[in-house]
């Protein structure tokens, strides 16, 4: 006998299984990295990708496009399809910051992408060669005083907390500061390093490995606090240079259009490797702290950071 009750049933548990299938990961995935290889986010990349990939079922690959700061890698992401074959894992500036200074990026952080997963935060250092004569900030501000052709400072990337931190320097000791920018720290450190640079600002996971390994002198660091990694290193606050009680985050963007489904299992599984000892143990020694969110705390971060830096954008014109 005809059970009508069951076809309906039967079918709407095959369109159920047909959609769930649908919203898995059928392709290895690729994360873009928009800085250059050797850097920090290249290496947390490549401590998570392994154990991502066993988690969505897929191989991960690395793909580094640095350039402009960020914005070859992360405009690829943007155009990429929503299909979760193609990941962005980066710094809240090269999403949120350089669109707001650089309007030919082509891409807004709000409208453009997803934010399906914070990973890490950190502090940004201000350093310079072993070989200058500076021992502290106020002392590297009456050496470019004396010697204002010194005055040039390197940075990863334009604009963001490494422009701050050389604003408020020129605001406070009204000394000159020149930026001069690299295609990431990798690209940054041997020129700071071999003393090419005067001073240089770079992410803590960098900064910090340099300076363990006594090849620059950090003199100061941005944040509301000193960082339990450098206690020995005040803040700019601590040193009378305001405006950098700021820090970053790296996290992971995806297309605009991908689907929600889709967002959520990549969230989950990144979140479940966040756990693994053995991932929290390479994150710790990149000087990163671990912070984790879920879909709508990724959210929230990135609403915090557009706000702060969209208000600090418009306070620079």
């Amino acid at each position: 006998m005809f059970n009508r009750r069951a076809l309906v049933v039967g079918i709407a548990a095959a369109l159920l299984a047909t959609t769930a299938a649908s919203q898995d990961f059928k392709h290895p995935i690729k994360i873009v990295i928009p800085f250059a290889a050797g850097g920090a986010t290249d290496a947390l990349a490549r401590a998570i990708s392994p154990k991502l990939g066993q988690e969505l079922g897929q191989p991960v690959i690395i793909e580094n496009r640095p350039g402009a700061s960020g914005q070859i890698g992360t405009a690829a992401v943007k155009a990429a399809a929503p299909d979760g074959a193609t990941f962005l894992l980066a710094l809240d500036h090269s999403v949120v910051v350089v669109p707001l200074i650089t309007p030919s990026a082509g891409y807004d952080a709000m409208k453009d992408f997803i934010p399906v997963g914070q990973v890490a935060r950190f502090q940004w250092t201000f350093a310079v060669p072993m070989s200058s004569s500076a021992k502290t900030l106020p002392e590297f501000v009456d050496f470019v005083r004396k010697s204002p052709q010194n005055g040039n400072y390197g940075v990863p990337l334009i604009g963001g907390v490494p422009d701050i931190i050389g604003a408020a320097i020129t605001r406070k000791a009204d000394v000159r500061m020149e930026p001069i920018a690299f295609g990431g720290s990798a690209q940054m450190m041997p020129q700071l390093i071999g003393g090419q640079l005067a001073s240089g600002v770079t992410g803590e996971p960098e900064g910090v490995t340099m300076f363990r390994g006594g090849k620059v002198r950090i003199l100061a660091i941005s944040g509301g606090k000193r960082s339990a990694l450098l206690p020995e290193v005040p803040t700019f606050e601590e040193l009378g240079f305001a405006g950098v009680n700021v820090n970053s985050f790296n996290a992971f963007f995806a297309p605009k259009d991908m689907p929600k489904p889709l967002a959520e299992k990549f969230n989950a599984a990144l979140r479940k490797v966040l756990m693994d000892a053995e991932v929290q143990a390479k994150i710790k020694d990149m000087s990163l702290e671990l912070a984790p969110t879920d879909l709508e705390q990724s959210k929230v971060e990135l609403a915090k950071s557009y706000a702060f830096w969209h208000n600090a954008a418009k306070l620079k014109k």
